[in-house]
């Protein structure tokens, strides 16, 4: 794990399936683009604007990145692809998913391979997805 870095997990895009389920809903299916990436997330503190005129904010988190060398292409990920935390089981976030927001890559000459990203919690109302 690289230094710092405290969860380990993989980073979803999810695709529309063309075809609609039995009672005429979407499924959606995922990809797995990143299997394993090292991360840093924590929350945080909602703006004082947003409080202040009583809108319910969802929890707001930063993280950081660290992606191996790749020997196919770049590391591209995009707003709405979905972090999943694989380990370690003790986390708190374990097998939970955070929704990409905002990404922040470094410069080009740094050679860290680290990328600053916004995240929220993906929360889903169907209990079935164990979310």
């Amino acid at each position: 794990m690289s230094a710092g870095m405290n969860l380990k997990g993989r980073i979803w895009r999810l695709v529309a399936n063309p075809y609609d389920d039995s009672v005429g809903g979407a499924v959606p299916s995922g990809t797995i683009l990143y299997d394993p990436i090292f991360a840093r997330i924590y929350a945080e503190r909602p703006t004082l604007v947003l409080l202040e005129q009583g809108l319910e904010t969802p929890t707001i988190f930063r993280g950081q990145f660290s992606y191996p060398v790749l020997t196919t292409g770049t590391f591209n990920i995009q707003q709405n692809d979905q972090y999943e935390v694989t380990e370690p089981v003790i986390s708190p976030h374990y097998q939970k998913k955070f929704i990409i927001i905002g990404m922040q890559p470094a410069s080009f000459n740094d050679g860290r391979r680290y990328v600053q990203v916004s995240l929220r919690r993906l929360v889903t109302s169907n209990s079935n997805n164990l979310q």
